[in-house]
């Protein structure tokens, strides 16, 4: 300890003596680090800490999946299809793994009484939710049986409680209004509680089945969570699971053909989707911070060539090798040590900018927990321990056996820099340009990508086109039931349509359940009548060559879209063949449906007009006849191939809820008052829950791809300064430190030029060295980015290249002064000293 302390002091006298040097070295590595910090503060409450339940990892998400046989892949962006309820109850009952089943349905309600009227959405529980989840309110109770016969209580969310109202401590036994309706408050959860890959819900009712529902194999919309047994593996309960699909499939063989129960950890399920995007730009900021240590550690190392003669005396009156690698380590961990408090507060500066790159259609979960935490702070001290140490592990090595007359023959002539010195700096110079160009590259190639993206065409008109959110409440317009006609809210829509086109300013509009770029593909089986089984493996959205036992085939995947008849107009999608939807189109008339161009190939060149579909939807199976085929469009992504749609009319088929989509003939945002005073004066509960432009809502729907282009693009740019200014400080040291061979080298004859080209031979030697391990790292990346971000090229040529030159660029300009410095040696001062 008191060799510790002595090594202590000796550093910190060493680095005061060199404050411009010690500085450069913190800057660099508080760089990387403070980054680091920042981006695992964000991923560690995300991702990392656990889920707000008891024993969170013997909580599962159970869902109905097909093909059977059909398993959770970690990671993966399959779709979870809601539970029927009639599967829900089969499953608590049968299975023996479980000790508890829970489930919950969205439900969005409106608050009235006070100053205002917000909509807010929330869930409708089962009595076993807060038991399964193992969690108790923050004040009051969760719900008891009594709730459950009365179905008028409600338990808020912290964050609700605490914005509406005022955190009112004496709030539960109080009565609020829901819809017009009165329900007393039994509790409020606490902060961050929420089991949904969606918005965190702000209410939580009793869900009562009536004795029609609780047994449906029709309806859907539950999301399940169940509790393991002690000592129950995951694998046990797939396997319970499987033995009930198959008993499901022989008793309702028209609901469960080809289907499946899966078993997912909960807390893949809920944050999953975000850990491969975390893990990309981590692994950026790893990159980035090695560049710092190999740039740390070559400075190091050609600091270090001037210490060589005290190395070498020390070692002559008896130190051990080991005592000189203590104090050099000592010194580059007390180095790392000063560059972790710095980057620290670069992290706490850095974090609100970072999250503000994020917008709300982004719906990553637990933002508002992202802090410096313990396991943060844990983090960057390891981060800065182990950044300290590799930094200061080849300087160490190196110096720490000294050849004694080498160093003291050396020290006589001038301390000129040795051939086993320069061989260490250029190896690492070599690994920080290896690495810079290949977080170069990654960079080069996100951005080109995600400008592709922006300026690909969607297969819409996004321009002028404003987007408003409306909920239609169930106690004016009846309960919705997905595949059941609803003539009161059809009407609705109709009439909406009708008046919001005549506002002046308004090109045309249009009601959509589900807006553009806001939602995934819903896949679901198409039978076409009268064709044939197709083959296996029928192509990317093709069909298994199968019957159920309703004897229909299922020729190809599909995705439904109910909009109506202004829909084309509104967003400009061409119409192909036959027409689209009329005020005709009614609920007492026969379905017709539109389709698209994918959906279309799926009849093998046969012209879909005048064709009958049948929508296999396992529970209820819509017949309708093809009207109409339309240009295909990227409504579920823009950085994915347009999907087989099918299109319903709103007027046969209505959603519960819908968008109004409005094409304006000007700025779209000075009608949306307009189109809201329509809304209420149509019905003055109906309720706007969000106002967009489509551009903004295009713009979010890239927030992954531009995200991750931006940040790593910025540590690509502190990559290839790091990079520079590591090439320029090196050779400017080692050029100041062969100082008498240039000018001996110019004694004898040398002109200018050949000591330029001297300097620079050894930089583009090293550079080219490091650009050649570079690109094979580049090439093994290319697959990797191009499974993350579908629209990439792996192993972009171009992009290899473009990154190269500018490597050698970068090289060739930071080593111009040190050369033009080694042409100004005097050469009579440097055969005197030697």
């Amino acid at each position: 300890m008191n060799g510790l302390l002595q090594d202590l002091r000796f550093t910190a006298r060493a680095l005061a003596k060199k404050p411009g040097f010690t500085a450069v070295v913190v800057l660099t590595l508080a760089l990387g680090i403070g980054a680091g910090t920042a981006i695992f503060s964000v991923m560690n409450a995300v991702v990392l800490q656990p889920l707000p339940f008891r024993d969170p990892d013997r909580i599962v998400h159970i869902y109905e999946s097909y093909p059977k046989g059909s398993r959770y892949h970690r990671g993966s962006e399959q779709s979870f299809i809601s539970v029927r309820p009639g599967s829900f109850h089969d499953w608590a009952e049968q299975s023996r793994s479980l000790a508890s089943v829970s489930a919950y349905s969205w439900k969005t309600m409106m608050i009235t009484g006070g100053q205002s009227v917000e909509v807010v959405a929330g869930h409708e529980v089962t009595p076993e939710f807060f038991q399964t989840l193992g969690v108790e309110a923050q004040l009051g109770r969760t719900f008891v049986p009594e709730d459950y016969r009365d179905a008028r209580s409600v338990i808020l969310s912290y964050d609700l409680w605490r914005r509406r109202y005022a955190g009112d401590p004496a709030i539960a036994g109080k009565k609020i209004s829901l819809d017009n309706a009165e329900y007393t408050v039994v509790g409020v959860m606490p902060r961050g509680f929420y089991p949904t890959r969606l918005e965190p819900p702000r209410f939580w009712l009793p869900l009562v089945f009536d004795p029609q529902t609780k047994m449906s194999r029709v309806r859907w919309g539950l999301t399940v969570f169940a509790r393991m047994k002690d000592g129950v593996s995951l694998e046990q309960v797939q396997s319970e699971f499987d033995t009930i699909s198959d008993n499901l499939s022989t008793a309702y063989s028209e609901h469960y053909d080809n289907m499946c129960a899966v078993v997912a950890p909960a807390s893949e399920y809920l944050y999953s989707q975000f850990e491969r995007l975390f893990l990309l730009l981590i692994a950026a900021v790893g990159l980035l911070l090695l560049i710092a240590c190999a740039n740390v550690a070559s400075l190091l190392l050609a600091r270090g060539s001037e210490r060589s003669r005290e190395f070498a005396l020390r070692a002559a009156i008896g130190a051990a090798r080991g005592r000189l690698v203590r104090q050099l380590l000592t010194e580059s961990v007390l180095l790392a040590s000063a560059a972790g408090v710095l980057g620290v507060i670069l992290a706490v500066a850095g974090i609100r900018p970072l999250l503000a790159l994020l917008p709300a259609a982004s719906r990553i979960p637990r933002l508002d927990s992202v802090e410096l935490s313990l396991p943060v702070l844990a983090f960057t001290s390891g981060v800065a321990l182990i950044t300290g140490v590799l930094f200061g592990l080849a300087p160490a090595l190196r110096l720490s056996r000294p050849d004694l007359n080498d160093a003291l023959k050396q020290a006589g002539r001038g301390n000129s820099e040795g051939a086993r010195a320069r061989r260490w700096t250029d190896g690492l110079v070599a690994i920080e340009v290896a690495l810079a160009l290949v977080l170069l590259v990654a960079a080069t190639s996100l951005v080109r990508g995600f400008r592709q993206l922006v300026s690909s065409d969607p297969g819409f008109r996004a321009d002028k086109v404003l987007a408003l959110n409306m909920i239609v409440p169930a106690h004016h317009y009846g309960a919705f039931r997905n595949g059941e006609a609803n003539p009161p809210r059809a009407r609705l829509y109709t009439e909406l349509e009708r008046r919001v086109s005549e506002i002046p300013g308004v090109a045309s509009a249009t009601l959509t359940a589900l807006l553009p770029l806001r939602h995934g593909p819903n896949p679901w089986g198409m039978h076409i009548e009268g064709k044939p089984a197709p083959p296996a493996n029928a192509g990317e959205y093709g069909g298994a060559a199968r019957t159920n036992k309703t004897g229909l085939y299922n020729h190809g995947s599909i995705s439904i879209e109910r909009v109506t008849p202004g829909f084309l107009d509104t967003f400009g999608i061409p119409l192909r063949r036959g027409r689209f939807f009329t005020r005709q189109d009614s609920a007492d008339r026969p379905m017709v449906t539109v389709i698209n161009e994918s959906c279309a190939k799926l009849f093998g060149g046969e012209d879909p007009i005048g064709k009958t579909i049948i929508i296999d939807m396992t529970s209820y199976f819509p017949r309708m006849t093809v009207v109409g085929v339309v240009a295909d469009s990227k409504m579920n992504a823009v950085d994915r191939s347009p999907y087989p749609t099918v299109y319903w009319a709103m007027d046969q088929m209505p959603s519960s809820n819908a968008w109004i989509a409005v094409r304006t003939k000007g700025e779209p945002s000075s009608v949306a008052a307009t189109v809201q005073a329509v809304v209420s004066q149509v019905d003055r509960d109906l309720a706007l829950t969000e106002v967009h432009t489509m551009p903004t809502v295009m713009s979010d729907s890239l927030w992954r791809p531009r995200f991750a282009a931006v940040l790593i693009a910025v540590f690509a740019a502190i990559a290839a300064v790091l990079t520079g200014a590591g090439i320029y400080a090196v050779f400017s040291y080692i050029v100041s430190r062969r100082t008498q061979e240039m000018g001996v080298r110019v004694a004898l004859g040398a002109s200018r030029g050949q000591i330029v080209r001297l300097v620079l031979v050894s930089v583009l030697r090293v550079t080219a060295i490091g650009i050649g391990i570079g690109i094979a790292g580049a090439l093994l990346m290319g697959p990797v980015l191009a499974s993350q971000f579908g629209t990439l090229r792996s192993n972009d040529a171009a992009s290899i290249a473009a990154v190269a030159a500018a490597v050698v660029a970068i090289a060739v300009l930071a080593s111009l002064r040190p050369a033009m410095r080694a042409t100004a040696v005097d050469p009579l001062a440097a055969l005197r000293q030697e």
